[in-house]
């Protein structure tokens, strides 16, 4: 689901909820995966990183431990 939301977020919402920190936060608190919470929390780190990209890394991160394989 959250995948699915995060694909329709404009990029200016997407970037200002990763600088703040929301999504990893949201991992840790609610998803209780610490594991992807730190993960995520680097692409939140790194200002570097456009919309497109950070999306996708966090996209990647969670597909890797939620999505099984075919």
């Amino acid at each position: 689901m959250f995948l699915q939301v995060a694909e329709g977020v404009d990029d200016a919402t997407w970037l200002h909820h990763l600088r703040a920190g929301d999504y990893s936060r949201w991992f840790q608190d609610d998803i209780k995966d610490e594991d992807l919470a730190d993960e995520v929390a680097a692409f939140e780190s790194d200002r570097a990183l456009s919309a497109a990209d950070s999306r996708r890394g966090v996209k990647e991160a969670v597909d890797r431990r939620y999505t099984s394989s075919a």
